[in-house]
């Protein structure tokens, strides 16, 4: 990815040179982010279009009777009179504006759907501000919702007569009558009155608010501006909970049944598993380095003797994880993480079955827009993975990917293979938008899968939807701070108080390095660029110790002036 995404060189062996994976171009990283923080635009079902509004009587047919009660001339009938009500309008000094519904009204965004004010009757006009003829549709959709809904209120006496609605006696009376020039009629009243009051002085405002979009030119902050730096960045698919934010645009008359037919679904779907078998994902980028490329799937984790490498030796340790020729740091990182935090989270996650496979559990994990970070949903994924792994033919016997390390243990390329099939868990939705983010950043075709997708790198918002997948447990994104908070101290400090308190928590703190600038030859401390790392401690001195996925050529201990030069502004943690 571009920006945030840590496209990180994988460790090579010897023989085969470092390569660095291309900086990506930074204005499909703006969108890239935008996309993945406030979702996509899309319609929310409020500018509905009329169908049969003009369609002409069947010929030979006797002329219909004055409309609202026979004798009644120019006066619409109350089943008119219904639709009209079921009409958005807004109400200005007493004069009606309405929106029109054909599609040559002009630009969605000029015919935007506000809540009706309190007070406000709503009446359909053919655009002069006079009552059109109500069509067939509307009569029948009047009908229907007389039939189904009971009015909401079947039963009910009129406030006028005593009298039901369907037993109502002409009368000259404008108290009540349908189609009043001056007065709205009783169905008007009834369909007014359930929508839903705005507060007085204020608004409505929805109930979830869309993440932040990452990027750059950030003021400085206020002095209580902690939870405004915190941000997810999600994945392809996450509108996090749009839903909820669409769903104040659609509160006329529906709403409340579409509420009602979602809330069965969560029902029926939270706690509902998700399971594949991970077999052989995809693992031949095909534009990768052909020296980087594993040539087939192998057994490397079957020994001579006839045994396999054990998952666990003792307690998992950070320093069982060792990237290997894929560019997926961030991912290395994050297990590596995890495991020196939480050794436990990792063992849980990972267990051999009685049929050679292995039985992977993670959590999965959806961007909660209110709370600015990924939240478990409380359903699991369990994913069952064969043991063959990518593997070069010079050497059948080693991962390709994720290593074993001298450790001799093999729970780091079980989960990597785990991760790269979750994949085949998503939804047709997410998997689409992948596709679309994938595109905008210039690339034809379908999103990669698998292996491939995770050569691509990760950004901090992928890292923290891994973290909560692993732990089970909220996590975040959070922008480094920028000016002095209420308590006089600088951004400086306020950046290691934030870091050296999430460590003594025990909750991972990643970051990732920059691209080098032109005519830079080398980041500090020897830092690779376009790398993931995990921030291990900050020692006396206030210098940060970084450990490198690679297993090896950790940079030396950088001063917060040199993590802030190197480091992009943005690291990930834990609730």
């Amino acid at each position: 990815m571009v920006g945030d995404v840590a496209g990180c060189p994988p460790l090579l062996h010897r023989a085969l040179p470092v390569r660095e994976n291309e900086a990506r171009p930074a204005v499909a990283g703006d969108q890239l982010r935008k996309g993945r923080s406030v979702g996509m635009d899309r319609p929310t079902g409020t500018d509905t279009k009329v169908e049969n509004a003009d369609q002409p009587e069947p010929p030979g047919k006797p002329p219909a009777p004055p409309p609202d009660k026979p004798g009644s001339p120019g006066q619409p009938s109350r089943l008119e009179s219904l639709a009209r009500a079921r009409q958005p309008v807004q109400q200005e000094d007493g004069t009606q504006k309405t929106e029109d519904n054909d599609s040559s009204a002009g630009p969605a965004g000029e015919r935007r759907c506000k809540p009706a004010q309190a007070g406000s009757g709503e009446v359909k006009t053919d655009g002069s501000g006079e009552p059109g003829p109500a069509s067939e549709g509307e009569k029948q959709d009047a009908v229907k919702s007389l039939t189904n809904e009971g009015e909401r209120g079947a039963g009910k006496k009129s406030d006028a007569g005593g009298e039901d609605a369907s037993d109502e006696q002409p009368s000259t009376s404008r108290a009540d009558t349908p189609g009043s020039p001056s007065r709205e009629s009783r169905l008007e009243s009834l369909a007014r009155a359930r929508e839903p009051a705005r507060q007085e002085g204020g608004s409505q405002e929805p109930d979830e608010v869309m993440a932040p979009a990452e990027g750059g030119g950030i003021a400085a902050d206020t002095p209580d501006d902690f939870d405004r730096r915190i941000s997810g960045d999600g994945p392809a698919d996450d509108d996090g909970r749009m839903a909820e934010s669409d769903e104040v645009a659609l509160e006329r008359g529906i709403s409340d049944r579409l509420k009602q037919i979602a809330a069965k679904l969560e029902l029926s779907d939270k706690h509902k598993e998700l399971a594949g078998t991970v077999d052989r994902p995809d693992f031949q980028d095909p534009k990768g380095d052909p020296l980087l490329t594993p040539d087939r799937y192998g057994a490397p984790l079957e020994r001579a003797d006839g045994t396999r490498t054990p998952l666990f030796k003792g307690e998992p340790t950070r320093e069982q994880t060792q990237q290997g020729t894929l560019g997926d740091c961030g991912i290395i990182s994050t297990l590596g993480a995890v495991a020196g935090h939480s050794p436990e989270a990792i063992r849980d996650r990972v267990r051999e079955t009685g049929d050679g496979n292995y039985e992977v559990s993670l959590h999965e994990a959806k961007y909660s827009p209110s709370k600015q970070c990924y939240v478990p949903t409380g359903r699991p994924i369990t994913l069952t993975v064969t043991p063959e792994l990518p593997i070069k033919d010079q050497e059948p016997d080693t991962p390709s990917f994720a290593r074993t390390t001298s450790a001799g243990v093999a729970w780091a390329p079980v989960l990597e293979k785990a991760i790269a099939g979750a994949d085949q868990t998503w939804s047709a939705r997410r998997q689409a938008r992948a596709t679309e983010l994938w595109n905008v950043q210039g690339h034809p075709g379908d999103a990669p899968t698998g292996y491939v997708r995770l050569n691509q790198g990760t950004n901090p918002g992928e890292r923290a939807e891994l973290l909560t997948q692993l732990t089970g447990r909220p996590a975040k994104t959070v922008r480094f701070p920028n000016g002095y908070d209420n308590q006089g101290r600088s951004a400086d400090r306020r950046l290691h108080d934030e870091i050296a308190g999430q460590l003594s928590q025990n909750k991972p703190i990643l970051v990732g390095s920059r691209e080098l600038l032109k005519g830079e030859s080398a980041l500090p401390a020897k830092l690779v660029a376009n790398h993931a790392y995990e921030v291990t401690r900050i020692d006396d001195q206030g210098r940060l110790h970084l450990r490198n996925p690679w297993n090896e050529r950790h940079p030396a201990p950088l001063t917060l002036q040199e993590f802030k030069t190197a480091i992009r502004p943005r690291y990930t943690t834990l609730e």
